[in-house]
């Protein structure tokens, strides 16, 4: 009897995953059907052409890809600050709101690990900001980073974006309030309506940037002509814009919000209202109680409010547990400047202060390590 000789098969190794750095808006919004291709879920914060537009002047937008053969397995969006127009070499990335793109599930600590070794191995860096939720594979990257790397670490406590969990329905969104607040909610739209005032559920691009215009001069709070438009641009490109507002029964503009839907939230970018005219009116509170009927009219769960708010929502929304992380690397000029920064930055003048910041916090906000 002749015995049947086995047959091994060949074990091929997987090939390693590659990284390339994306330094100009050509080359990222070069990715666009990639990233639409390999999205999981439909989701605005990760189209290239919404991180381009979001980046003021005074960044370079910048991003790392990850590719699994032809396959795009990871992206993360970053910024680099500019100092007098040259390259500060600092390179922020807030990932508190999904601004970064992930293949495979289970691979994910593992690309965001490659991808943010690319960014600090990238000539000209001289550290990384990071937004990052603790718990997350994010954060399990960065911890495996300082634990394997030569990095002077810093950690911050951030309270910045905060979410308003949504009910099934708008009387019991108004139940879960103060009975303060619930008055007022209900008091000031009324009166609003009374008025034969009007709100619009949805605004046209061209309506959203004709009351944009119209309104920053008339709103209680400063806002930049750049950074409104640079939120309209933002506007513009998502699938499902979030664009309502207030009229006045003449036909004039009282109030706006400008904004992004997500799977199962709407996020406000911008609200201005008419508080030079209207002061005694709350068109904020008004145009608040609306939105979020609309947003618990259309199934969201979520009212996501970027860079937090103030009262009287203050009191009812979640601030996303985030963690600030500066990594810097450790060379000792660096070392010398980010130590003046830290220790003299508070007697800078105001308009340089924006700047420091970004070098090195001042005192008082530094975390224990």
């Amino acid at each position: 009897m002749t015995a049947t000789p086995v047959r091994r098969l060949a074990v091929t190794e997987p090939e390693p995953l590659k990284t390339v750095v994306l330094s100009s808006p050509a080359e990222i919004l070069s990715l666009k059907h990639l990233v639409r291709r390999s999205k999981a879920y439909d989701d605005i914060m990760f189209d290239p052409e919404f991180f381009v537009r979001s980046i003021s002047s005074e960044w370079i937008p910048s991003a790392v890809a990850v590719f699994d053969r032809s396959d795009l397995a990871g992206l993360i969006y970053a910024k680099e600050r500019k100092l007098l127009g040259r390259r500060l070499g600092i390179l922020y990335a807030d990932l508190s709101l999904g601004s970064i793109l992930f293949g495979d599930a289970a691979r994910q600590e593992q690309v965001f690990q490659l991808a943010l070794e690319t960014l600090l191995d990238r000539p000209g860096t001289r550290g990384v900001r990071l937004r990052v939720l603790r718990g997350g594979p994010e954060w399990a990257a960065v911890r495996k980073i300082i634990s394997s790397r030569q990095l002077d670490v810093h950690f911050m406590r951030v309270k910045e974006h905060a979410n308003l969990p949504l009910p099934s329905s708008y009387e019991q969104f108004l139940k879960s309030l103060g009975s303060t607040t619930r008055h007022n909610f209900r008091y000031y739209r009324r009166r609003f309506e009374s008025a034969g005032h009007t709100y619009l559920d949805y605004l046209t691009p061209n309506e959203l940037r004709a009351a944009s215009l119209y309104l920053r001069p008339k709103c209680s709070i400063p806002s930049r002509l750049g950074a409104i438009e640079r939120i309209l641009d933002m506007v513009d490109v998502a699938d499902r814009p979030l664009a309502v507002g207030l009229k006045h029964r003449n036909g004039e503009w009282l109030g706006v919000v400008g904004g992004v839907y997500r799977s199962n939230a709407g996020v406000l970018y911008m609200q201005l209202n008419n508080d030079t005219d209207f002061a005694k009116d709350s068109l904020s509170v008004v145009l608040r109680a609306y939105l979020i009927e609309t947003l618990i009219r259309q199934g969201m769960k979520v009212f996501t409010i970027w860079a937090g708010t103030s009262s009287p929502l203050s009191r009812y929304v979640n601030y996303i547990p985030t963690l600030g992380v500066h990594l810097d690397l450790p060379s000792y000029q660096w070392r010398i400047a980010r130590r003046l920064v830290s220790a003299f930055g508070f007697v800078l003048p105001e308009q340089v202060k924006t700047d420091a910041r970004w070098i090195a916090p001042f005192p008082n906000r530094y975390l224990a390590v």
